[in-house]
């Protein structure tokens, strides 16, 4: 079991990135982690899905968004976050199941695609891949956010 905290780092826990320390291109990853039935349960709990929503075929899912915890551990891991980042966009789109009665093997990556400057605001937008270490992807998303002064 993976949690977040255990594979990225928290803001204020070390030096944040400032905006010109991002580089447009840079590829972000590989990250590995698991995502076990126990962490499902306590997702599941946390949230109050409602288990019903989840069945594919019969067999339990997780929520798919069992994943937003992990979001962000591919560019924290190249470039550790700095004091008062603001999500501004977030695209996320979710591809295959994960089975909440067993591990999942993640390997996550990604790349800066952009910096700018919007309303004298400085944003980076970045994407990502989640996939399952040997087989499909799981889930993609592209995220923007604003860089503080």
């Amino acid at each position: 079991m993976t949690r977040p905290s255990e594979i990225k780092p928290r803001e204020g826990s070390v030096r944040g990135t400032t905006y010109d320390d991002y580089q447009e291109g840079r590829e972000l990853g590989p990250v590995r982690f698991r995502i076990t039935p126990d962490i499902c349960e306590e997702y599941i709990g946390a949230v109050e899905a409602d288990r019903s929503l989840y069945l594919v075929d019969g067999r339990q899912a997780a929520p798919p968004n069992v994943l937003l915890p992990y979001m962000t551990v591919p560019i924290y891991q190249t470039y550790p976050p700095n004091q008062g980042i603001v999500m501004a966009e977030l695209d996320m789109r979710f591809r295959s199941p994960i089975w909440a009665d067993e591990t999942t093997e993640v390997v996550a990556t990604g790349r800066v695609l952009r910096k700018f400057e919007k309303r004298s605001r400085r944003y980076v937008q970045w994407e990502a891949t989640f996939a399952r270490s040997e087989g499909p992807v799981l889930a993609t998303l592209t995220n923007t956010f604003h860089i503080p002064e």
